[in-house]
């Protein structure tokens, strides 16, 4: 009893130390708007009262216009929008576009002086005419319009005379202990408010059904909605049989809106924002949920657009089991109601609003369970914790999104709502999880070295780990800190949390703060490693030794976080016990009480979010303890931990010297990608009448300083090349042999540097050796060598810009040679509307420093630079797929990489002394023929005796990044008499890029 006193005194102490330190302004609003249908526009007319509740005293304030973030592409969510290739705003219609005006700022009553924020034009400034001191209040009103803008652009908008009204009010920035916190409207980087009340009425033609924030305090409209939540229950059956019948396809009509008019009255306190939203076609279900800890009863409401009745006809369970389980894990709901509704909007899935949340199209009702709950779910994470969602958005993204897969995981044990995305399940995705999903996105994005902090500013991070990061990987964060502390104890812990901060603003460090003084424990390893690093977690079982007495087991940490981790023993299939190791050394013992166990494993539940899990486990009675045995699957997987998963695939192909090839592929990529893979692809060549084929190893390395991500590699090829240079006359082919045949090894090393400022750029070090043996003599020579390449690669909306410094090195037995070269190509988006053509220009210096040639009848041409970019011959390094590698007769000899000089037009020039070039390529300005373009090409390169120089134009047709074929139309008179002899289908020229199995691509340059 003085133990449970004792820590209720350090409890209360505590809060009132907190209470004291903290504090936060407070704003209570008065609305009135009309919506005009016709016009699609509010008329509105507000009053505020602002307590500043600070210690300081303020001589300004900052206001969100936010339906000014919908004027035009200049904004900060009109850039935000383009550079995600969204151009609704920078070229779309105005009529679809959105804006405040009508605006007259009065302070208690008298004008005020304000002017628009430089930068953003959804933002305001007002300057007080005395100051604002601490604890004093001051009233500010204005009249404003809103022409709402179309509801595909973002989280304000219509679909006709569907409305969804968000962010449409002049709202004060939060003013906290970090300053004012003024933002524009972001759609990736949501909100920031104040709390206080709210009191709004809404007048709107009298047959729209609206939903609110708040407590309607409208009798008649009351009745209103509960009569139509009775006629859309007894409907519901007869609603359904007509959707699942001839009305399956058929949208439901707006009617004729209503000449009069209503008016409904909407009050709340304790929240941070205020959103309605009207349709005249709704239906309504309602319900109520009892909340589990004080048994206050909740209404609930669904208001759905009946061609949607067959997703949404469990719609009140969906919210009641949300509200329960929200409830039960973080506090009861605070509030009286809790209402979804279905809208059209721009915003993902769903969006949230204090007590009330529009869901966008879903396709199942599994689906619309997820993204009710989740979508209710903010009414704690942002709703009643109101954190600052655009700097910190892991706070509310990231735990709901924890709280969301533990109502599935909870309600669903035994789901498969991963599998049933993929494919339906089939290609062995059949036991896949809602957890699984974030598992899976996680890993997969970290292992390529694509992720970023979860402590990264919403607009920061790109578009895929906007949800990869801050919502699925905080998701599993704290899915592992609730397995580590228990159930019980982490629903202490957030209950804490709750309590402590709501309506209030933590910070991280608040979040922090409460669970480990809750909990007991130091969370470093979680909030300083997890969030706020890219630093990950791998755990190996060692060593286990089994004994009468219990088992000893050998755990090594090789990952990069010093976090906690749990050993499971098994017997005959059931968990007897687990225990956790604390975080402490790379290498750790624990002893188990259990006795002569089958299996021992590290978090057989993947609540710990490892990278790889393949050293996981030790079994027994198997004579190679740690190996699962193998599993042969089709085509790809997901990479199971209780099986060496081994995936076959069949595999064609063509050349000119092999002809038809065909065989099988073994490999071991599965959709999470593991440290180490592999790739055997041996096809039986018709031509060489016996194997030919490639093969890829490689091992990744996650580093924490200065790389962001390491390969090491070896490739090998090995193909029939029975056309080739003749030695004593490069300009003539040699006789066919049809035994001719190669074998490439290309050892790499490729490493991506880290981006510690989130900025558009990607720099990688590429280090490639090659050992290239042909079973032939007297043709083209046997060689090694090796090059190292540094490569910078910068991407915005509208331009790209690659950099590349490559120093190559080669010893044959007839020549040594040096090279260094340099190539830059800059494009550039010249038609920004809808047709989005771009225009390139590239330039490329090379010279090479080293060409020591040992026997003078020697071939010097694969070791040229070619003015018309690398045949397959000068493709010394295999890194590209040609049809026709060593030869120079028919068309397949024509195709040339995009490097070099990278002429256009197909020529045999080349030069062992130094090249530079210039290349122009624009897409014509022609609807519906984005492959078509022009181009021109201007170079330079020294002979033994002069320098030449060549230019060229004509037509080229582009198939994306893949293929593209050019078409000379005039060379000036050097090149022309290079040409001498040629046809002009000789000096067409075409480029295939088909090496995409090469690991090294996920390097290159969009």
């Amino acid at each position: 009893m003085k133990t449970i006193l004792s820590v209720l005194i350090f409890l209360c102490f505590t809060n009132l130390v907190i209470s004291q330190r903290y504090w936060q302004q407070e704003v209570n609003y008065t609305i009135d708007v009309r919506l005009d249908d016709a016009t699609h526009q509010l008329h509105g007319f507000e009053q505020f009262e602002y307590t500043n509740n600070s210690p300081d005293t303020l001589q300004k304030m900052y206001i969100h216009l936010w339906p000014n973030a919908y004027r035009d592409g200049k904004t900060a969510l009109g850039k935000q929008q383009y550079k995600d290739g969204k151009t609704n705003l920078t070229f779309g219609d105005k009529k679809d576009k959105g804006a405040i005006d009508s605006l007259d700022f009065k302070l208690e009553g008298k004008p005020v002086r304000w002017e628009y924020d430089k930068k953003n034009s959804d933002i305001c400034i007002l300057y007080f005419a005395s100051p604002l001191f601490p604890g004093g209040k001051i009233r500010v009103s204005t009249p404003f319009r809103v022409q709402i803008p179309s509801g595909e652009i973002s989280r304000l908008g219509h679909i006709e005379q569907s409305y969804q009204i968000t962010q449409w009010y002049p709202k004060p920035a939060v003013y906290d202990k970090n300053g004012w916190q003024q933002m524009p409207y972001l759609n990736q980087g949501e909100f920031y408010s104040e709390f206080g009340s709210f009191d709004v009425s809404i007048t709107l033609p009298s047959n729209y059904v609206v939903g609110a924030t708040g407590d309607l305090q409208t009798e008649t409209e009351i009745e209103f909605l509960k009569k139509l939540a009775e006629k859309t229950a007894k409907e519901l059956p007869q609603i359904l049989a007509e959707r699942d019948t001839t009305r399956l396809n058929v949208k439901t009509p707006f009617p004729v809106s209503d000449k009069t008019y209503k008016t409904l009255r909407y009050r709340q306190d304790r929240v941070h924002d205020f959103a309605w939203f009207a349709d005249k076609r709704f239906a309504v279900l309602h319900g109520v949920v009892e909340l589990p800890y004080s048994e206050r009863l909740v209404s609930t409401w669904a208001m759905f657009v009946p061609e949607n009745v067959s997703t949404w006809q469990h719609a009140i369970e969906y919210i009641n089991d949300g509200v329960f389980y929200y409830s039960k894990w973080n506090g009861d709901y605070p509030y009286n109601n809790v209402t979804a509704v279905d809208g059209t909007i721009s915003a993902g899935g769903g969006m949230e609003y204090p007590t009330i949340t529009v869901i966008g199209n879903t396709s199942n009702k599994e689906e619309l369970e997820v993204v009710i709950v989740h979508e209710i779910g903010h009414n704690w994470f942002y709703g009643i914790l109101g954190s600052n969602e655009r700097k910190h958005g892991w706070m509310d993204e990231g735990l709901n999104t924890m709280n969301e897969v533990r109502y599935i995981q909870t309600k669903y044990p035994d789901n498969t709502r991963l599998s049933d995305m993929i494919l339906n399940g089939i290609f062995h995705f059949d036991c896949l999880s809602h957890h699984d999903m974030s598992d899976m996105s996680y890993r997969t994005t970290a292992i390529l070295g694509l992720d970023q902090p979860v402590e990264t500013s919403s607009e920061q991070f790109t578009p895929s780990n906007y949800g990869t990061i801050m919502y699925m990987k905080t998701g599993l964060l704290f899915t592992y800190l609730k397995s580590y502390l228990g159930d019980e104890l982490y629903d202490t812990c957030m209950r804490a949390y709750f309590e402590e901060w709501k309506f209030k603003h933590p910070q991280p460090e608040d979040l922090r703060n409460t669970l480990e003084r809750v909990s007991g424990k130091n969370l470093g390893w979680l909030f300083e490693d997890l969030i706020q690093t890219t630093k990950h977690i791998d755990y190996k079982i060692k060593r286990v030794q089994t004994r009468n007495a219990g088992t000893r087991v050998t755990v090594i940490n090789k990952g990069q976080v010093n976090s906690p981790v749990s050993i499971s023993a098994f017997k005959d299939t059931i968990r007897v016990e687990t225990v956790w190791i604390e975080p402490g050394k790379r290498k750790t013992q624990v002893m188990l009480q259990t006795a002569n166990v089958d299996l021992v494993q590290i978090d057989p539940n993947k609540q710990i979010p490892e990278l790889y899990r393949n050293n996981n486990t030790w079994h027994a009675h198997r004579l190679l303890h740690k190996l699962e045995p193998v599993k042969l699957e089709f085509l790809i997987g997901d990479n199971e931990i209780k099986k060496t998963n081994l995936f076959w695939t069949p595999s064609i192909a063509y050349n000119v010297h092999d002809k038809l090839m065909a065989g099988i592929a073994i490999h071991n990529i599965g959709i999470t990608p593991n440290k180490f893979n592999y790739l055997v692809a041996p096809m039986f060549s018709v031509g060489r009448g016996r194997i030919s084929g490639i093969s890829e190893l490689s091992y990744t390395f996650l580093p924490v300083n200065v790389f962001k991500l390491s390969r090491f590699g070896l490739s090998v090829k090995s193909f029939k090349m029975d056309t080739l240079y003749n030695t004593v006359n490069p300009g003539v082919s040699s006789p066919r042999k049809n035994d001719g045949a190669y074998l490439a090894l290309s050892p790499y090393w490729h490493a991506k540097f880290k981006n510690n400022h989130n900025r558009p750029l990607v720099s990688s070090l590429l280090v490639q050796g090659i050992l290239k043996y042909s079973n032939y003599q007297g043709y083209q020579q046997d060689y090694f060598g090796g090059f190292a390449q540094y490569s910078l690669d910068v991407k915005t909306p509208d331009h790209v810009w690659n950099f590349a410094i490559r120093n190559t090195l080669i010893s044959s037995a007839t020549c040594d040679l040096g090279r260094i070269t340099v190539s830059s190509n800059y494009q550039y988006r010249y038609l920004k509307n809808k047709m989005k053509r771009w225009m390139e220009i590239r330039a490329f210096v090379g010279n090479t420093y080293l060409f020591n040639l040992h026997n003078p009848n020697a071939n010097t041409s694969p070791f040229a630079m070619a003015l018309s970019g690398s045949s397959g011959a000068q493709d010394l390094f295999f890194e590209e797929y040609f049809m026709n590698r060593g030869g120079n007769e028919g068309f397949s000899s024509q195709q040339r990489q995009e490097d070099m000089g990278n002429f256009k037009i197909n020529t045999n020039i080349g030069t062992t002394k130094w090249l530079g070039s210039a290349n122009f390529y624009a897409q014509l300005p022609i609807p519906r023929l984005r492959m078509l373009g022009i181009f021109a090409d201007l170079g330079m390169y020294g002979t033994n005796t002069s320098v030449q120089t060549a230019f060229n134009t004509g037509i080229g047709l582009r198939l994306g990044k893949v293929a593209g074929v050019y078409f000379p139309i005039w060379a000036n008179k050097e090149l022309q008499n290079a040409l001498t002899g040629t046809r002009y289908s000789e000096r067409i020229r075409f480029t295939l890029r088909m090496n995409m199995v090469n690991s090294k691509i996920l390097f290159k340059p969009d």
